[in-house]
């Protein structure tokens, strides 16, 4: 049987209030039986969004971090 697969894309910016509760419901659902490939894109997050993701998600593969910008 051939597996399919299904991207999860979750942006974030200080979420660290939420982003463990919500990276484990996506984990943990089962969404007809696909496969799950979940990305997750920091938008430069101040707060400790990243090392919350980072202690989560062991493949760092799927988190990507934007360094933060200064706006002038």
């Amino acid at each position: 049987m051939k597996f399919k697969k299904i991207s999860i894309i979750i942006p974030v910016f200080n979420e660290e209030k939420f982003i463990a509760k919500i990276i484990n419901k996506v984990i943990k659902a089962n969404v007809l039986n696909l496969k799950k490939e979940i990305i997750i894109v920091n938008d430069g997050s101040t707060d400790k969004t990243k090392n919350i993701i980072s202690k989560i998600i062991k493949n760092k593969k799927y988190c990507i971090n934007k360094p933060s910008e200064k706006f002038r």
